[in-house]
């Protein structure tokens, strides 16, 4: 379905737990914008809405899922120990990115994902990314994994885990901008779970800054 058949259809719609967005665009992009809307019968905001509902969301789920298919990797660092970037699914439930970082834990959540959790092992450095903020925290996993008995009671259909050791909240967040500039490399945030390359050097750092 086209853009303009999708506005045609929803632009009315009483949408609700939304919040406001300021977008800078160039005059011409704004005569676009509103010619569309004057077309349909909305206005700009409804269009830049639906263009997110209609493009930049489906490309979000498509890189959440992205590493669903990849092979496990078998390589670690240097001293044995590898480094992973947990997405602490605060787009999707602030429940789920309370939980983890209230209880210290390592966590995926739902079927497809959950098998995630089987590649931290033991001494691994697990970062916790907040979507917005950056890495918030990190600590070192157990490579016991649990699963949830209950998952239902947070609205889910399972949930697996790993307590992490060591546990420690970072006094500010290292925004994706510093972790990118700090590993000249890009990082896949987005995804549940992912290795980082040359994640020692981001580990040294952070410890010694708390230090």
């Amino acid at each position: 379905m086209s853009l303009l058949n999708n506005l045609n259809k929803k632009f009315n719609s009483d949408i609700k737990n939304t919040v406001t967005l300021s977008v800078r665009v160039t005059n011409e992009e704004n005569a676009v914008l509103q010619e569309i809307a004057d077309v349909v019968g909305c206005t700009r905001q409804d269009v830049i809405y639906q263009l997110i509902s209609d493009y930049a969301i489906p490309e979000w789920r498509k890189m959440k899922r992205g590493d669903e298919s990849e092979i496990i990797e078998t390589v670690e660092e240097n001293n044995g120990v590898s480094y992973f970037l947990l997405n602490t699914n605060k787009t999707n439930s602030i429940f789920d990115h309370n939980i983890i970082l209230e209880k210290g834990i390592a966590a995926t959540f739902e079927d497809d994902y959950i098998g995630k959790m089987n590649r931290i092992k033991k001494g691994d450095v697990v970062f916790l990314y907040e979507s917005g903020s950056g890495i918030v925290a990190y600590g070192i996993g157990s490579g016991i994994n649990i699963d949830e008995p209950h998952p239902e009671k947070i609205s889910h259909s399972s949930m697996r885990y790993q307590v992490l050791s060591n546990f420690a909240m970072l006094d500010k967040p290292l925004s994706a901008r510093d972790v990118k500039r700090i590993l000249d490399n890009d990082i896949p945030f987005a995804q549940t779970l992912s290795r980082m390359t040359n994640g020692e050097v981001l580990y040294k750092i952070i410890k010694r800054d708390r230090a």
